[in-house]
């Protein structure tokens, strides 16, 4: 009796580790088939982008500073979200500004409704921001498309981050046209979309703010 227990037992461990082989199996080809997937993906996605990149315009730096200059607005501290700051040129090229982890700086090639404080934060980094203001309608759809295919399709990369340093967003106080182009310290005005002044500003202030990062 004793005897056939104790086979019984070694029975049952032997059925328990055939079990626990299978699994072990199982497991590993779902992890096998996980990373297989996952890694078609990031193929897929890396495939994606240099299509898309390949698209956009070569960077050529531009060696003189293009635009209007704008006098400093001091220090370029944080000051609280609920703050409402009075800056002394509009739009602000300089100055206090909002910091808000995803927000304030926005991420690059952000075109949403922005505030001051948002973009200016983006100014500081060494990006630039598109504004552009007009009335409703066929004429202000096809400007404002024609703005953002421009940052999503077009851009030249930044030589040293591999980034579009670009935000976009509606704005009217001290619009004097429908578009403006603002960098740290600089703004130029546009009656409208101009492709090859839009990427010659931004060749020639990318990067240049007193924060240079990603």
């Amino acid at each position: 009796m004793k005897a056939m227990r104790q086979q019984q037992r070694e029975q049952a461990a032997a059925r328990q580790r055939a079990r626990d082989r299978r699994n072990l199996f199982i497991i590993g080809g779902v992890l096998l088939a996980a990373a297989a997937a996952i890694f078609v993906v990031a193929v897929a996605l890396n495939h994606q982008a240099q299509q898309v990149n390949a698209s956009r315009l070569t960077f050529q730096p531009v060696s003189t500073l293009v635009g209007q200059e704008v006098a400093d607005e001091g220090t370029p501290s944080h000051i609280d979200p609920s703050t409402a700051w009075t800056y002394k040129f509009y739009p602000p090229t300089s100055g206090p500004h909002y910091s808000v982890a995803g927000s304030a700086p926005v991420p690059w090639k952000t075109i949403d409704t922005l505030v001051e404080g948002q973009f200016v934060h983006n100014l500081e980094h060494g990006g630039i921001a598109i504004l552009y203001d007009c009335p409703s309608g066929t004429e202000c759809t096809t400007l404002k498309n024609q703005l953002s295919d421009y940052i999503n399709k077009l851009a030249p990369l930044d030589p040293t981050y591999r980034e579009v340093k670009i935000v976009m967003t509606p704005y009217s106080r001290g619009m004097t046209k429908k578009v403006a182009l603002v960098a740290w310290h600089y703004v130029q005005f546009l009656d409208g979309y101009d492709q090859n002044a839009i990427t010659q500003f931004y060749e020639s202030h990318v990067n240049k703010g007193p924060e240079s990062v990603p």
